[in-house]
């Protein structure tokens, strides 16, 4: 939610939160949320999405400690340069148009998810120019799914198995699931094989590379295993959704 203009008080999870023009909040999921007080002047911008489509959506992510401002459970606020808001503004401007543009358009959705992804990047990198890490302080379960996101950056084209990320992290393979669905609401399970198919997804992008070939770089036992594997996530074969890149 960012405050374009006027201001608003607001009481999430029994605190209350006093927001003004050009400053931003995001409001953790399940939160309860109530307006107590808002001026008649009040604007905001508001963008609502639940985490599994962020992470089941996101291009990638690496670097996940810039993200530490979407699995933390602590509602917080940071200020906003004009061209901060501006930019931020056109980015939920541009998502608008893709949620409103005709459902004849093949590219919906991918235009959608682009915008979606362009949005979160940017508020990464303002959380992250902000002061907001200086103060911030994570709870042990935010804690494991950071890393265990970060160990599924690099690992998640070799290994798929939860047990092999949950034995790195020095926990068992249970317990990585429950704490990984608390904050994503998706297990463990879930964010890895998104992961695999949106590595796949990079690698298809190049037609250099032969599906036998991408199945092999992602540990599968053979172009069968992959091609149900893609199809059952994207609903097209590897090769289908290749051929609808290159005819776009």
């Amino acid at each position: 939610m960012i405050i374009n203009s006027g201001a608003v008080c607001l009481l999430i999870n029994s605190k209350k939160i006093h927001l003004f023009i050009n400053e931003l909040i995001v409001i953790p999921k399940k939160s309860i949320c109530e307006v107590l007080i808002m001026t008649n002047q009040l604007q905001i911008c508001q963008l609502s999405f639940s985490s599994e489509f962020a992470f089941a959506n996101s291009i990638r992510w690496p670097h996940i400690g810039y993200f530490e401002f979407f699995v933390a459970k602590n509602t917080s606020k940071i200020f906003l340069k004009n061209k901060e808001i501006g930019l931020l503004v056109d980015l939920l401007k541009l998502i608008n148009s893709k949620v409103r543009s005709s459902n004849k358009n093949i590219l919906k959705k991918e235009t959608l998810v682009l915008s979606f992804n362009l949005f979160l990047y940017e508020l990464a990198v303002i959380y992250y120019r902000s002061s907001w890490y200086d103060n911030v302080k994570h709870t042990g379960n935010e804690k494991i799914v950071i890393h265990f996101f970060r160990l599924l950056e690099l690992n998640c084209r070799k290994e798929h198995s939860v047990k092999f990320y949950s034995n790195i992290l020095n926990v068992t393979a249970g317990h990585l699931t429950k704490t990984v669905k608390q904050v994503t609401e998706i297990t463990a399970k879930q964010c890895i094989e998104n992961a695999i198919i949106l590595e796949a997804k990079i690698l298809l992008q190049n037609n250099d590379l032969t599906i036998l070939y991408i199945s092999e770089e992602l540990k599968f036992a053979n172009t069968s295993f992959f091609s149900t594997f893609f199809k059952k996530h994207t609903s097209l074969s590897p090769s289908e959704y290749r051929l609808r890149l290159n005819s776009n």
